[in-house]
């Protein structure tokens, strides 16, 4: 089974290529899916997130992760906390869904990890594919999406490795910054390329 990562930055149109690889039938796995799925299953990184940014229970007893965000984006230390609490717990459920996937004899699995050099899984990959866009796209992507001003989006978006840095780290590059219909054709031309490795 060929282990494919795929990851860009904040607004750089990661999703979109993500859902192109499940319409063509490629087994996807999401971290970001897989983070939020654990948070509401493991109690226990749960209330350890809860305590560590004293954040207040929900009625529901969901996160409220718009709060969360707020927090850790306007303070590096908070998301280095962050990160160190919660990437152990993502990495073990992945891992093992790695091995499912590979049981179940997929011959193509896609791990779509935003912060993938970041929280170094990078060594379950074969290849890796970066989305990629200018640094203006990402900044007004971003405010139209999250509804943000310019100076958290910009704050946002350093919160994370750069995407001049992902690009050099990839062995393939998604440039999503112009069309919809222009970023297809090169996902199509490296799918084409993983598959006949």
């Amino acid at each position: 089974m060929k282990v494919i990562g795929l990851t860009g930055g904040i607004a750089s149109g990661k999703t979109l290529i993500s859902d192109w690889f499940e319409k063509t039938d490629v087994k996807v796995i999401d971290a970001d899916k897989v983070y939020k799925a654990l948070i509401k299953t493991d109690r226990h990184l749960y209330q350890e997130i809860v305590d560590l940014f004293s954040l207040n229970i929900e009625e529901d007893q969901t996160l409220d992760f718009k709060k969360l965000a707020r927090i850790v984006f306007n303070n590096k230390e908070k998301l280095k906390e962050l990160n160190e609490l919660t990437h152990p717990y993502v990495i073990k459920e992945i891992e093992h869904l790695i091995e499912y996937n590979k049981l179940k004899g997929e011959s193509i699995l896609v791990l779509d990890v935003p912060l993938l050099y970041e929280a170094k899984m990078e060594k379950y990959c074969e290849k890796i594919i970066c989305v990629y866009v200018d640094r203006e796209t990402q900044i007004d992507r971003l405010m139209k999406r999250g509804h943000l001003d310019r100076k958290v989006a910009i704050q946002r978006i350093e919160a994370q490795m750069s995407l001049e840095k992902k690009k050099e780290y990839a062995d393939y590059v998604i440039d999503n910054s112009s069309s919809r219909d222009d970023s297809f054709e090169q996902f199509k031309i490296i799918l084409a390329k993983i598959k006949s490795e």
